[in-house]
């Protein structure tokens, strides 16, 4: 296919890393828009994403370099990546929601809820890399007799399974799925559970179609992987909806959301109520003093005062017949 888009110079821009960098780049904007409606600041959401970010590349380097252990045995250098090849995404997945915890437990913020923020963005950023590495030529399909199948193999001229574009369109259907149930989540972490089972099942189905080794049931570690990522995320949802009451998931969803919150109101909060004390007093300091001034008296006041008073009636006893 098209592994180098071109040149400039001695630099070699690989079609791979520019879909990467597309994902991160269109998540960023996206979730930097996004931010301030779930009350968390745009600052703190573009760290999460450079944490994450260079975490998850990393994770998903050390996964593949572990599944393939034998490949790098005796070459140490070829360990660190140059090309963005030879990587996992479950390995970036985990390395990517680990350090999200660390870092939203550095910073005092609520993990769950800026896990349930960038959910739908990886899986939009999957099916990105997924183009790229249909571009790469790599993780290519089964050979196929499927009108829509076409050589993805630059050395092979034989037809296959475009799994890569599978991939890509289920992680857009995730991220649509996603975003829909985002308003009407029963509890704050829900979305980022649901990504992790909508993701096992994409890639245990993908993977049925796409070309490699089984290793144990006729299935391959992905669809291992992927299996343990739906059992996981069903009993995490059975164990909260049957263990933890409706009501204690609402108080904890209100709890985190006022401790996000909190932090991102307080300075715009201290700056308006310092412009009402400012507008109030100055309003109180330009009003006269109350003075106690005695009122001019009328006519009226003068008669009254100048009448003598009338002499009370004297009240004559008269005798009692006996």
């Amino acid at each position: 296919m098209y592994p180098e888009l071109f040149q400039i110079g001695n630099l070699t821009i690989y079609s791979y890393g520019v879909m990467i960098a597309l994902a991160i780049l269109v998540g960023a904007v996206a979730l930097y828009r996004e931010a301030p409606r779930e009350g968390i600041t745009p600052d703190l959401i573009l760290e999460a994403i450079l944490v994450t970010s260079i975490s998850g590349l990393l994770g998903s380097r050390l996964l593949f370099v572990a599944l393939n252990w034998e490949l790098f045995q005796g070459r140490w250098l070829d360990i660190l990546f140059a090309q963005f090849a030879g990587l996992s995404f479950h390995g970036a997945l985990f390395g990517g929601v680990i350090s999200l915890y660390l870092w939203t437990s550095w910073r005092k913020v609520n993990f769950l809820k800026m896990a349930d923020l960038m959910a739908p963005y990886l899986a939009l950023g999957y099916a990105f890399g997924r183009v790229g590495c249909l571009l790469n030529a790599c993780c290519y399909g089964k050979v196929s007799g499927f009108a829509w199948a076409f050589p993805t193999i630059a050395s092979d001229g034989s037809l296959r399974h475009p799994v890569q574009l599978y991939a890509s369109l289920g992680a857009i259907l995730i991220f649509v799925a996603l975003k829909l149930l985002r308003p009407v989540r029963p509890f704050v972490g829900f979305i980022i559970i649901m990504l992790f089972a909508l993701y096992g099942v994409l890639r245990f189905t993908t993977e049925f179609f796409r070309f490699g080794e089984t290793v144990w049931l006729n299935l391959t570690t992905a669809q291992l992987f992927s299996l343990g990522l739906i059992l996981g995320s069903l009993a995490l949802l059975a164990f909260i909806h049957f263990a933890v009451p409706a009501k204690d998931r609402k108080k904890d969803s209100k709890k985190g959301s006022a401790k996000t919150n909190k932090k991102s109101t307080e300075k715009t909060n201290k700056k308006s109520t310092e412009k009402t004390n400012k507008k109030s007093t100055e309003k109180t300091n330009k009003k006269p003093t109350s003075k106690t001034t005695k009122k001019p008296a009328t006519k009226n006041d003068k008669k009254s005062s100048q009448k003598p008073a009338k002499p009370a009636k004297k009240i004559s006893e008269k005798p009692t017949k006996k």
